[in-house]
């Protein structure tokens, strides 16, 4: 049973004086509790461990947060007690990432509907994961502002925050178990923007790691098309994309932009109405 106090501070916060009283409740001492993750396949250092409990440092990278996740079950704590002390990732100038990611994006095709009115009415996303890491067993998506997540497949839906820039998302997707190391995973997730938002002249995405091969597509529905279609670009969030090259709208009302090698930052496609 978890007692009053450690329930108090798992319903309050922070993460650190969480994990603090959750570790001196179970008489547990940093040592056996790395024994511990070891002997689940989990590995995570001491010092991170310290860290963590002494508010130095915070797990935020997959790897990381599978830890706490196990963390949890050693500690007999209710599940995502933990983890849902933890706030969206800290800002880290930009959306550059250390080289080395837990989880490498293979490919992301993403298919968004406009609607006759000429809103956004949805967003299909697929992505391919390769785990660089052995127990990595969630991956975060990034979805754009206005948009809410309707439903996942080959995984479920975890924890939702707030982005840096405080108008997007940050959503789980966590899979049915820990990857090992090299082993890939496939994920697939539906969005849903609202219907009072106002008419769409563009989708764009945040990318927060390199991505293998990137698949934009809008297809608009209805007799009237854009006209004209661009493919946009910024290397940074806080910077508005800027055009980078035109795209043809096909007979068929859809417009896409493809690329491989795709580096962290804002991409999408925008269009102009007569």
């Amino acid at each position: 049973m978890v007692d009053h106090e450690l329930t108090e501070v798992l319903r309050s916060g922070p993460f650190e004086h969480a994990l603090r009283a959750a570790i001196r409740a179970r008489g547990l001492s940093l040592d056996r509790l790395h024994a511990r993750l070891r002997e689940r396949g989990v590995r995570v250092s001491l010092s991170s461990l310290s860290y963590w409990q002494r508010g130095r440092s915070r797990p935020e990278r997959p790897a990381s947060l599978a830890a706490v996740r196990e963390l949890e079950a050693i500690l007999a704590l209710p599940d995502y007690s933990l983890i849902g002390l933890l706030g969206p990732p800290r800002p880290r100038g930009g959306l550059a990432q250390r080289a080395r990611d837990p989880l490498a994006v293979l490919s992301h095709h993403e298919q968004v509907t406009v609607d006759p009115e000429r809103g956004r009415h949805r967003a299909h996303a697929r992505t391919v994961l390769r785990a660089t890491v052995p127990g990595v067993d969630r991956h975060l998506v990034a979805l754009p502002p206005g948009a809410t997540l309707l439903r996942a497949e080959y995984c479920r839906v975890g924890r939702s925050s707030a982005d840096e820039t405080g108008t997007g998302l940050l959503t789980e997707l966590i899979f049915d178990r820990p990857l090992a190391a090299g082993e890939t995973h496939v994920a697939e997730y539906w969005a849903a923007f609202s219907p009072a938002a106002p008419r769409a002249d563009r989708h764009e995405r945040r990318i927060r790691v390199p991505v293998g091969q990137d698949l934009v597509q809008v297809r608009f529905k209805g007799a009237r098309l854009p006209v004209r279609c661009f493919h946009t670009w910024s290397p940074d969030a806080s910077a508005p994309p800027r055009d980078a090259g035109e795209l043809r709208v096909d007979a068929f009302g859809a417009a896409h932009l493809l690329d491989t090698d795709v580096r962290p930052g804002v991409r999408g496609i925008r269009w102009e109405w007569v």
